[in-house]
């Protein structure tokens, strides 16, 4: 079973969470669970509308943008050389990723993370 796996079941039953903001909430609430059960416990989670903030560990960074119920996007966030500086590249360039997309690519970043902690 993945760590996202709720997220994915309620965005998969009908009717779903609509709004960009509704599903940053949840999105919000399932990371959050998840890093709890990775033992992520440094793990900070913010979400402010559509964007979803998720620093794993003092180096794993990551932020979601919500578009939609089946479009996502997922950046890094790059430390500067001061160690503590996140840089968001926050440039698009791909299709917007669906739903199994997106949460595959996460639990890929949180499993990473829960692995070199």
């Amino acid at each position: 079973m993945g760590q996202l796996d709720a997220f994915r079941m309620i965005m998969s039953e009908v009717p779903a969470s609509t709004t960009p903001e509704s599903i940053g909430n949840l999105l919000d609430m399932c990371v959050t669970q998840a890093c709890r059960q990775l033992g992520l416990t440094e793990a900070d989670i913010r979400s402010g509308g559509p964007i979803v903030t998720m620093l794993l560990t003092p180096k794993d960074a990551w932020e979601a943008v919500v578009v939609g119920p089946d479009a996502y996007q997922l950046y890094p966030g790059f430390l500067r050389d001061d160690g503590e500086t996140i840089v968001w590249p926050n440039i698009w360039v791909a299709d917007n990723y669906s739903l199994e997309k997106f949460v595959a690519s996460l639990e890929e970043e949180l499993s990473k993370a829960a692995a070199t902690r």
